[in-house]
């Protein structure tokens, strides 16, 4: 029997949040330096996506 799409959606959703809640600092098994650095490109990444998408949303504003 297969996993329908939104089962396979919720166990990715799942998955993605783990990783997020770990990565953001909620593992304290690193060390406080390696926590910043991590946290330091997730921001800035973030970051990025959202220029990028501002960027796009006002050049098809202007067009």
């Amino acid at each position: 029997m297969s996993i329908g799409f939104k089962d396979k959606f919720g166990m990715w959703l799942d998955d993605v949040k783990d990783r997020i809640y770990n990565v953001l600092g909620q593992n304290k098994s690193e060390k406080e330096e390696d926590l910043y650095e991590t946290r330091w490109v997730w921001y800035h990444t973030l970051l990025v996506v959202e220029l990028f998408i501002i960027i796009i949303l006002l050049v098809f504003i202007a067009i």
